[in-house]
């Protein structure tokens, strides 16, 4: 397995604990194998899925807030053979929405902002179809706007208008598009949404928001190695190459950078989320009342739960029994995030090939680290 180093040398045995409650298929009491045989294990999972000399996958396993996993296996790209490590830098994809509802959340925290607040008391350039409706904050954060979905059917511009969408740009498109539905009627994934809630972000703080995200969040978090990318051709030091592996095996390339920021284009490592996880179980970003905020289930304007294939949607995560998750794709990346509540587990995978199947492979791990 290129690239691969594990972090967990005299690590201390896996401890038990008690979940309270859980799914029927996955009760969360931390597996009683030695942390040997869980690495193991992992390594088999991984070996099964990933050639050696192919694009790969990073996996991470945290438990309580340290590391006991964590490696690269496949390459970061096929030209040098360049092994992928816990460094190695991946496009998070959608995986980047729960750090744009952070960034939301320690607005509301520090005072100037509110969660129920009409989106046009900060964008008032919106064009709110019914003020006696108005899309509010939330609405934007639990995909229940209701607006048009720039990444959908109703975007008619070129690549080249795509690549350079930036958020300004985004919210005159989006004042030409006809609203999908109500808000808060219906959940419906929207990309827009986040984007959206990038440029409140920036208004409201006086900062651009890759200015705010390393401030707020990356700085105070220990990252050194996660950015938000804002313009074409910028520079990610030890990026990961993107590909597209087929059933056959074949290898593509793949890559379509864009400048839109809030629903994507975050870029970070394994070793960076490690510090950004415990970031979020220390409360150092926000604090453990309003953190409990973005892992609350929403809800639809009747009072009705929001149902996401079964799942609930909180603040830039889906809500399942015992914890919440995200999954991220774009071209030539797959990302998933797995944050259990209790035990204190979390499992993270980030793969340069888009076809791989990070969500299948998190659930493997999980049944083998949980049991």
């Amino acid at each position: 397995m290129g690239g691969a180093f594990l972090l967990i040398g005299a690590c201390q045995p896996f401890q038990s604990a008690d979940s309270g409650t859980s799914q029927p298929a996955l009760a969360t009491t931390l597996d009683q194998g030695s942390p040997a045989q869980i690495v193991e294990d992992i390594d088999m999972l991984l070996a099964a899925r990933v050639a050696p000399d192919h694009p790969g996958v990073a996996v991470l396993v945290m438990v309580d807030g340290q590391i006991r996993y964590a490696a690269g296996h496949g390459v970061s790209d096929i030209e040098t053979q360049t092994p992928i490590t816990p460094e190695t830098v991946f496009d998070l994809a959608s995986v980047s929405k729960q750090m744009t509802a952070i960034a939301l959340l320690i607005l509301m925290e520090q005072g100037a902002l509110a969660l129920d607040d009409p989106i046009v008391d900060y964008l008032p350039e919106f064009e709110d179809l019914d003020p006696d409706q108005p899309v509010l904050v939330s609405h934007l954060l639990h995909h229940t706007s209701g607006l048009a979905d720039y990444t959908g059917d109703g975007w008619d511009g070129s690549e080249t208008d795509f690549a350079n969408l930036d958020l300004e740009a985004h919210l005159a498109w989006l004042n030409d598009q006809a609203p999908l539905d109500e808000p808060g009627v219906a959940f419906e994934y929207n990309n827009s949404g986040y984007g959206l809630l990038a440029l409140i972000v920036q208004r409201v703080s006086g900062q651009p928001f890759a200015q705010f995200m390393q401030t707020e969040i990356f700085g105070p978090a220990g990252l050194t190695q996660t950015l938000v990318y804002e313009q074409l051709g910028q520079g990610v030091p030890n990026q990961a190459a993107g590909y597209s592996v087929d059933d056959s095996g074949d290898i593509e390339p793949s890559s379509f950078p864009s400048v839109m920021a809030g629903d994507g284009n975050v870029f970070s490592s394994l070793a960076d989320l490690a510090k950004y996880d415990v970031a979020l179980r220390e409360n150092t970003l926000v604090s453990a009342q309003t953190l409990a905020l973005a892992f609350a289930p929403g809800e639809l304007a009747d009072g009705s739960p929001i149902d996401d294939d079964g799942e609930s949607y909180g603040l830039g995560w889906q809500i399942a029994t015992d914890y919440a998750h995200h999954s991220g794709s774009w071209l030539g990346t797959s990302t998933y995030y797995r944050h259990y509540f209790e035990p204190e587990v979390s499992i993270i995978l980030l793969s340069n090939d888009e076809a791989f199947d990070t969500i299948t492979l998190g659930e493997d791990i999980a049944e083998r680290v949980l049991q």
